[in-house]
């Protein structure tokens, strides 16, 4: 199981489309944003490199937003999400 702790909730960032919230995973505080529009959607984790789609952390956003909807679901700050391993995999 997945787990990781709301730091700063989610909120629109860009055009209704683009998410950007901060969240605890695996002892890391992460920036975060999602984007969804006709294209698909997109994961970005911000690094010492600047946006990535290579971090772990993006297959937990994919899988969670296919269970809960958009990151603004995943609640405040302090809400602890939970992501079940058997859908977890459907994204790494």
């Amino acid at each position: 199981m997945a787990t990781f702790t709301i730091k700063d909730e989610a909120y629109i960032k860009y055009s209704l489309t683009t998410w950007q919230g901060e969240a605890e995973f695996e002892g890391e505080t992460l920036r975060y944003r999602f984007s969804e529009d006709d294209n698909g959607q997109e994961a970005f984790v911000w690094t010492d490199e600047g946006w990535s789609t290579d971090h772990p952390f993006c297959a937990v956003l994919f899988a969670t937003t296919s269970e809960w909807g958009s990151p603004e679901s995943f609640g405040p700050a302090g809400e602890i999400v939970e992501i079940d391993d058997d859908i977890l995999e459907d994204y790494i």
